[in-house]
């Protein structure tokens, strides 16, 4: 994960140095104290990347206000006061994840996290955590604020699925009610497969929440040090004219696990508010072969150990039953296959 700090004093400097001690895992971005605020701040906007102020509450919400755009795709924020107390989330706490970032080093550095999300202060479920965590995409946002209340006032939520939709291992909160698609029963929330099938459901309910699978994993491979503008080019030039929405379907990234820590990847994934996975040359080599074969590059096998990257990560990361849809795509250093996975629940967890 990368993180930015932007601090204004000496003590927000040395909170720097800490935050690098206890959270090695994390690849920091500090700002330099010559470059001005509001220039360093939009440029991290702009790659959507979380945001960690040292200071007051009051100089990050000046800085911030005019990039403020779209909850579902803005930066995550958060606050921390220069004595280390108090780390507040002020921005995408859920959907951009800045309440979990702020749990994870107030845990490491002894700070109070404030959390001020409903869901989070009544501690019950939190649907859209629940489709960020799962990769499914909102199609009513509306309609989350409904579902919410009802989770507050510790009322019941009907949740309709496909008959055969795999609902995961993990116990289902109690909280939630099921019922089949092809039961003429009305619901407070409904995971449909396609887009075309959620626009129907939200024409005949409205107020129901409608939630589709994002079904594509990209597998990706790129040269050292390519960047998050040169990869998010190549994804969006490649991706982009298909009549399928590919990029407003991405659950995940994946590569091999020797480019866990390239930063380019690390923000392509970040920008898109979906997870990067990386696996052993082991597991990418032992993946099954599509029909037709893997894109097989012998360079490519000397320098990572298997044959071809970017294929095999994404069928690795869709997992069981999936099928490589878009195979190997090359430009300047870069490579991205993609796998349509099937969809299921991976956690019922939102805390």
């Amino acid at each position: 994960m990368i993180i930015c700090v932007c601090s204004f004093s000496d003590q927000g400097t040395e909170w720097e140095k800490v935050l690098k001690f206890q959270m090695p895992d994390v690849h920091w971005v500090i700002k330099p104290h010559e470059e001005k605020t509001a220039e360093w701040v939009k440029i991290q906007f702009s790659k959507r990347l979380p945001i960690l102020f040292i200071g007051s509450v009051g100089i990050a919400v000046r800085i911030i206000a005019p990039l403020v755009k779209d909850k579902f795709l803005d930066s995550p924020v958060m606050v921390m006061d220069e004595g280390g107390r108090n780390l507040i989330p002020i921005l995408s706490g859920h959907i951009g994840g800045a309440n979990e970032i702020a749990l994870k080093i107030s845990a490491k550095i002894g700070a109070n996290p404030v959390i001020t999300t409903s869901t989070d202060v009544h501690n019950v479920f939190s649907i859209d955590v629940f489709a960020q965590k799962n990769a499914l995409k909102i199609m009513n946002r509306d309609a989350i604020k409904t579902v919410a209340k009802k989770f507050i006032s510790q009322k019941e939520i009907w949740l309709k699925v496909p008959r055969l939709f795999d609902l995961g291992d993990e116990p289902i909160p109690e909280s939630i009610v099921f019922a089949y698609d092809d039961e003429p029963i009305s619901c407070d929330a409904e995971i449909v497969l396609s887009e075309k099938a959620a626009r129907q459901s939200i024409k005949v309910s409205p107020d129901t929440l409608i939630l589709v699978p994002k079904k594509y994993c990209i597998g990706v491979g790129c040269k050292k040090g390519k960047s998050f503008e040169e990869l998010n080019a190549f994804l969006q030039a490649t991706l982009g004219g298909h009549d399928e929405d590919f990029l407003e379907n991405i659950a995940a990234f994946a590569s091999i696990d020797v480019k866990k820590d390239e930063l380019g990847l690390i923000n392509l994934a970040q920008y898109y508010h979906v997870n990067f996975k990386t696996f052993s040359a082991a597991k990418l080599e032992a993946q099954p072969e599509p029909e037709g074969g893997f894109t097989s590059s012998d360079f490519v096998k000397e320098v990572t150990g298997v044959s071809n990257v970017c294929e095999r990560s994404a069928l690795a990361c869709a997992g069981e039953g999936a099928r490589l849809i878009i195979k190997k795509q090359t430009a300047n250093g870069m490579t991205l296959a993609v796998a349509e996975r099937i969809p299921k629940i991976t956690t019922w967890r939102t805390k």
